[in-house]
């Protein structure tokens, strides 16, 4: 009995103490310089480590393998450490990918990323906690289930990069893929440990592939610049964010539907219709089906079982479309062309959509049908695999013979040649048209180094379009009619002419400003501006129904932005 016990714990130990860890030291070093990457296997003896992937510009060199055994209570333990140098060519954060092994037992063990970071030889891409670049990332839930798809939020931090170069910051951690490659950003500008950097923010969101826990982390390369002059030097640096844990746990295999589709989502809705409601035996009707909610329905499989008794199926074409920009809610329609073979068929039959809603954690089956449907006409025998003929639309070849023979025996008078194009007023002027592009793009382009080496031109320059819009807005009596928006308009009038006048984001000005002593205002034109904020506050917390002395408002606003000019 005891040896029995032994034996169990032995392998017990064996098996649960088997993991890779891997360690790397330092985490800061010099470009050209390389750091000792050491990854521990405890539990089994392996012959090797890989890396998951090969990262562009890193290199990997095999130092040594070593193998420690030792007894602990009479159980022998053993464990295998693999040391590489790892030397990245380039100045940046960089990310070390995990590395994996197979037991032999065929369960993969999996070590987690790590970062490292280059300094260049300059010192510009880190001093103290200056970066030239960086990533910062949101996410979801930090525990999600298997095809589950959650938001995610990139902001790209850059001090000066080349507008010409803006790279999408990339998902390398296999088990997740972005459900938008190419995501909409907006772009704003943050001081961050005493740096302004040009922060560019990309929402999408992304999908759970793979079980298990590991490290999410974006990287990409970019070109920035090592001064404000344009002309200054390029370089290239590698960007990359702190990994952050997410879990992704396997959907319940209790209570799961033996016709579950696969897909993963939240309230999901199922409609189904059929397009005619009276048919002959042979005759094809359209079957349209519509599923609709919050999940990734890119991949999600055509509803309902590929053979209905009576009726031959051909496949389904679909089209997704997103509700929102990180397509993280999506609509996917689905056509099919079913034709009835036999009269006695009196419905079609009703469709199934089973799918796993991430709200209740429980299995949802949708129903829709069956559709009544009357058929006439004889039966119809098919072989297996042999689709019924469709009515052939393809016109008859010999309906156009014949035809061309009058032409061929009197082709009529022959037309005159036209003027050579080189003669022609027209096309002499056209020429000019790529020379004119070109001087129109080159004054655009350099109009747009200028407002780039020059923010607070480019800044007055937004702010009296964002004013002259506004203002046409307000002078509406629609707008008029409705306080709060009104109010909402010369608010932001004011904000951008005050972060303008005393150089802040405009996103940051509030009441605080108004007892500034610093601000470039008479006594008057303070009265004015302190007149607004009232006005703006009644309107917004207290819910003033007074009607909008809009006379009154816009002289005081037009006093206020005249003296901040």
């Amino acid at each position: 009995m005891r040896g029995l016990i032994f034996i169990l714990f032995f392998l017990g130990a064996a098996t649960y103490g088997a993991g890779l860890t891997a360690t790397l030291k330092p985490g800061v070093i010099k470009q050209g310089n390389s750091a000792e990457l050491t990854v521990r296997c405890e539990g089994y003896e392996l012959a090797t480590v890989d890396p998951e992937r090969t990262p562009a510009g890193m290199g990997f060199s095999f130092r040594g393998r070593a193998v420690r055994r030792t007894t602990v209570g009479g159980v022998d333990t053993v464990s295998v450490t693999f040391t590489y140098l790892v030397t990245p060519a380039k100045a940046g954060r960089h990310v070390v990918p995990a590395f994996t092994a197979t037991l032999p037992n065929g369960d993969l063990l999996r070590s987690e990323p790590l970062a490292l970071t280059v300094v260049d030889r300059d010192g510009g891409t880190v001093i103290g906690q200056k970066r030239t670049g960086f990533i910062k990332m949101q996410i979801g839930p930090s525990k999600i289930f298997l095809g589950e798809a959650f938001p995610v939020t990139m902001e790209l931090y850059v001090e000066r990069l080349l507008p010409s170069d803006l790279p999408v910051p990339q998902l390398t951690t296999p088990g997740f893929r972005f459900t938008r490659k190419r995501p909409e950003f907006f772009h704003t500008q943050r001081l961050e440990n005493g740096t302004r950097y040009n922060v560019f923010v990309f929402n999408t969101g992304a999908v759970a592939t793979k079980v298990g826990k590991r490290n999410i982390v974006f990287e990409t390369d970019v070109t920035v610049r090592d001064s404000d002059d344009f002309f200054g030097k390029r370089k290239q640096i590698h960007v990359a964010s702190d990994p952050v844990a997410m879990e992704v746990v396997p959907l319940p295999a209790e209570g799961r539907p033996a016709n579950f589709s696969g897909a993963v989502g939240a309230n999901l809705q199922f409609k189904a219709k059929a397009s005619l409601a009276a048919v002959k035996t042979g005759d094809p009707l359209n079957l349209s089906i519509e599923i609709s909610g919050r999940a990734s329905l890119d991949q999600a499989a055509v509803p309902g079982p590929d053979e209905w008794e009576g009726f031959k199926l051909y496949p389904a074409t679909s089209n997704t479309k997103y509700l929102d920009t990180r397509h993280l809610h999506a609509f996917k329609s689905f056509e099919r062309i079913i034709v009835p073979l036999r009269p006695d068929i009196t419905e079609v039959p009703k469709i199934e959509f089973v799918y796993f809603d991430t709200g209740t954690k429980k299995y949802v089956t949708r129903t829709a049908g069956p559709f009544p449907l009357r058929v006439t006409g004889p039966a119809i025998q098919i072989g297996a695999g042999d689709p019924p003929t469709l009515p052939n639309t393809q016109a008859d070849p010999n309906l156009n013979a014949g035809k061309m023979e009058s032409l061929r025996r009197a082709p009529g008078v022959l037309a005159l040649a036209p003027a050579p194009l080189l003669t022609r007023p027209w096309f002499l002027a056209a020429q000019a048209a790529p020379l004119l592009a070109w001087l129109f793009l080159m004054g655009w382009r350099r109009r747009q180094i200028y407002l780039e080496n020059h923010p607070d031109v480019a800044r007055r320059i937004r702010v009296k379009k964002l004013t002259r819009e506004t203002l046409r807005a307000l002078r509406n009596a629609e707008t008029q009619a409705d306080p709060e928006a009104f109010h909402a308009g010369v608010q932001l009038i004011l904000r951008e002419h005050l972060g303008m006048a005393m150089d802040l984001p405009a996103e940051g000005i509030g009441r605080e400003i108004l007892e500034d002593e610093a601000l470039p205002l008479s006594g008057e034109n303070r009265a004015a501006l302190e007149r607004l904020h009232e006005r703006n506050q009644l309107a917004r917390f207290a819910h003033a129904q007074e009607p909008v002395n809009a006379l009154l408002a816009l002289k005081d606003l037009d006093r206020v932005t005249a003296a901040l000019r």
